[in-house]
């Protein structure tokens, strides 16, 4: 039975794939959930649009005005089965496949903070924050990075929570973990994973002291709860410049870093894109 439909999913997908001309090409290494992917075009167009159907729910992602590349993730709502991608150039669509997601297991995470009641002077403040987050991150620039590799944000990379986990914190079901929490001793000297411009460095709320670099074209890391900040808002870093120390700050049960990778708002898993060519 496992065969008569892999037999068939592929003949649908030989069936259904277009793609028009060599001037289109898909680099997608994995399709585990918070994958990350990109096309690119043999020429900068004025408006490049990827959009990835699941189940009814379409995920678009742009690019700027003359960019010959367009980044993409599988959203990690996109656990089981088949997903579409296009590619749309100027409006037209060049490319379209279907596409199997890959499984993957996700652990629980179980932590206990303390905690205050969200209200008041406070209340407004986890809205005001939760604003300014999202609109940075759906903010798409021109490309600032040369790499094609990440730098590691820390020298040894010790993993105390992965991307994905189901957090339950102080025994209530809580949101998913959207980055990757590493083990490290506070002040241990964090690293810029491309270069970019910082557009964010100050203390908030839930992560605590935090720098956020947009690296252009929809991309964004995040650097969470360190102890001491060393870039400001404004500054251009190259990858690999130490941009803080690792630290406890915000809701946080012990010095670590929490580092997250972005896509127009789309989270990403860390630890697969840093297997990945940018």
């Amino acid at each position: 039975m496992k065969t008569a439909f892999k037999t068939i999913f592929l003949l649908l997908t030989l069936l259904l794939s277009v793609s028009y001309g060599k001037s289109v090409e898909l680099y997608l290494p994995f399709t585990y959930p918070g994958s990350l992917g990109k096309f690119e075009v043999d020429r900068p167009v004025k408006k490049l649009k990827v959009v990835l159907g699941y189940k009814g729910k379409r995920y678009v992602f742009k690019s700027v005005n003359g960019a010959k590349e367009v980044f993409f993730v599988i959203p990690y709502r996109v656990q089981k089965g088949i997903f579409s991608l296009s590619l749309y150039k100027n409006g037209r669509r060049m490319f379209f496949k279907l596409e199997r997601v890959k499984p993957k297991h996700y652990r629980v995470s179980r932590i206990w903070v303390k905690t205050r009641p969200l209200k008041g002077e406070l209340l407004k403040r986890v809205v005001r924050e939760s604003r300014l987050l999202r609109r940075i991150f759906h903010q798409i620039t021109p490309k600032k990075f040369k790499e094609e590799k990440l730098y590691p944000p820390l020298k040894n990379l010790s993993i105390s929570t992965p991307f994905g986990a189901r957090r339950i914190i102080n025994g209530k079901k809580r949101s998913i973990h959207w980055g990757t929490d590493f083990r490290a001793k506070r002040g241990t000297p964090v690293h810029a994973a491309l270069s970019g411009k910082v557009v964010l460095a100050k203390n908030l709320y839930f992560t605590g002291n935090t720098v956020i670099i947009d690296h252009g074209l929809g991309i964004h890391t995040l650097y969470a709860h360190l102890s001491k900040l060393t870039v400001k808002e404004g500054q251009f870093v190259k990858a690999g410049q130490v941009i803080g120390k690792v630290g406890s700050t915000g809701r946080s049960t012990g010095p670590h870093l929490h580092f997250g990778f972005y896509v127009e708002g789309e989270r990403a898993d860390p630890m697969i894109v840093m297997k990945e060519r940018l």
